[in-house]
């Protein structure tokens, strides 16, 4: 009896009643899925038209007004005003200006620079340095230091100080068409007129810009969004930098990560920039209870920056006796959308740190940054085109950026928790990087520069060999008692 037969002899012994209750069944259930179709749609569809056509703007006004010319603002900027709109692009500082960071500008960073006309300048002036050795060390000293740009073909990263990266990009934004206008401090919050549909900002100086979207990219403080009630609360990562002079130093690698197993799932890093000269940073990423970071507060930085230099085996070791460490500086991290549950309303925009569009696991925020500022102009020129400036049309805007990178911050998350809790973990990543070389340290680059999505490590390709690695591990640290080679080292180091 084929399947079909079997049905129908099925559907014959049910009653009547049973029949018609299936079929209201059926019919509520087929209902549920033409109702969740049709708000999917409803909330999906754009507006065709709205009340400021391009037409309607203002000789002395602009499409957008951005508050911050950092990588994110700068982005924006530029991809709008090659799309010919107008753009005011502030920041209070006047360029160069220096921004605390680790440096690490990833894969779909780097493509937007080259988009930009950026990363040939950059390479030009010898300011970008490719990184094309790296690895990490994990909490139990197990290390791997491999040459992922071989198997990638083109680095993963590269590292460039935010002194020369933020000038540049906004001087091409500048260059391209936009306003910037430097040393423009906003001394208020900004006022929109609801019948001319522009909004104002006005410095500390007196002087007035008038836009039709506000665009805040004012940095992880979020000033701006705080002022407005956009954002909630104050932001709980934070990460140092310490630039340490070239020839001073025994670093023979562009870029590792240590991960220390007190400030996990925070880690330490070295980058290596032109010119022989590093970049020593250490990074505090927000988890477990509320206000802390893994087991350490913010409070622990500076105690662990410098405590790090001279007790860390791997770290001094590195560094050496005479390598010639400037003074730590500090930065706020906003990670993972934190205190922002909303990065878009009517004539309004929240993009890159001032956002949270910080990857809650590595604490790097640079690519996403300008991933959602080229999000940000492609909504906002859209929106110049119909007229309707909108939720229902900025809303595009998260959408987009949710799809690029947004995604992954939940697993992020939940990988920063692993991290914290089970140690082990990175342990085990190290242990298949040391038995198959760079192609496990290819992987693991992939991911943490946003290459591929976390949940490339649930791939059964990559899951089954890292479940293999891990028990190699539990064998090694549990069963057979290895000694911890982090210990081991320092003891030595002592010794």
């Amino acid at each position: 009896m084929s399947i079909v037969d079997r049905i129908d002899a099925a559907l014959d012994r049910l009653t009547d009643q049973q029949k018609t209750g299936l079929a209201i069944g059926a019919g509520i259930g087929a209902a549920a899925v033409l109702g969740y179709c049709a708000h999917r749609a409803i909330r999906s569809r754009v507006p065709r038209s709205g009340k400021y056509p391009s037409n309607t703007l203002p000789t002395d006004a602009y499409d957008a007004v951005i508050i911050g010319s950092g990588p994110s603002g700068s982005t924006c900027a530029f991809y709008m005003a090659r799309g010919g709109a107008r753009v005011a692009l502030l920041d209070k500082e006047h360029f160069p200006r220096d921004k605390y960071c680790g440096d690490a500008v990833c894969t779909p960073a780097i493509r937007i620079l080259e988009e930009m006309g950026v990363l040939k300048e950059l390479v030009d002036h010898n300011e970008a340095n490719f990184a094309d050795s790296g690895g990490f060390v994990s909490p139990s000293g197990l290390s791997y230091i491999g040459a992922s740009k071989e198997r990638l073909g083109g680095a993963a990263a590269c590292a460039v100080k935010r002194t020369h990266l933020d000038m540049r990009m906004a001087h091409k934004a500048r260059d391209t068409g936009a306003d910037l206008r430097e040393g423009f401090e906003v001394a208020s919050v900004p006022l929109f007129d609801a019948q001319t549909g522009l909004w104002s900002v006005t410095s500390a100086k007196g002087e007035t810009v008038r836009g039709r979207v506000l665009v805040l990219a004012d940095g992880a403080t979020s000033r701006m969004a705080m002022q407005m009630g956009y954002c909630t609360e104050p932001p709980k990562g934070v990460c140092s930098r310490a630039y340490v002079e070239g020839g001073t130093h025994n670093a023979d690698f562009d870029g590792v990560c240590f991960y220390q197993r007190e400030s996990l799932p925070g880690y330490s890093a070295i980058f290596r920039h032109p010119n022989d000269e590093l970049n020593y940073c250490y990074y505090l990423i927000p988890c477990g209870k509320d206000g802390m970071c893994g087991d350490v507060t913010e409070a622990d930085l500076k105690r662990l920056h410098e405590g790090a230099i001279r007790h860390d085996p791997f770290i001094s070791r590195a560094l050496g006796p005479k390598a010639k460490v400037e003074r730590m500086k500090a930065a706020a991290l906003r990670l993972g959308s934190q205190g922002v549950p909303r990065s878009y309303d009517d004539h309004l925009l929240i993009i890159g740190d001032a956002a949270g569009h910080i990857d809650p696991l590595t604490g790097e925020g640079i690519h996403t940054a300008m991933m959602g500022g080229k999000a940000a102009a492609a909504t906002i020129m859209a929106m110049r085109k119909t007229g309707n400036f909108s939720r229902a049309s900025t809303c595009q805007y998260e959408r987009a950026w949710m799809r690029a990178y947004g995604h992954d911050f939940a697993y992020s998350k939940r990988g920063a928790e692993l991290i914290y809790k089970y140690p082990i973990l990175l342990d085990a990543c190290a242990n298949e990087m040391q038995r198959v070389g760079d192609p496990m340290m290819t992987k693991w680059a992939e991911v943490m520069t946003n290459m591929r999505p976390k949940t490339y490590f649930l791939r059964p390709d990559v899951a089954l060999p890292m479940g293999f690695a891990l028990l190699r591990e539990l064998w090694a640290q549990r069963i057979a008692k290895r000694p911890d080679a982090y210990q081991a080292t320092a003891s030595a180091t002592a010794a």
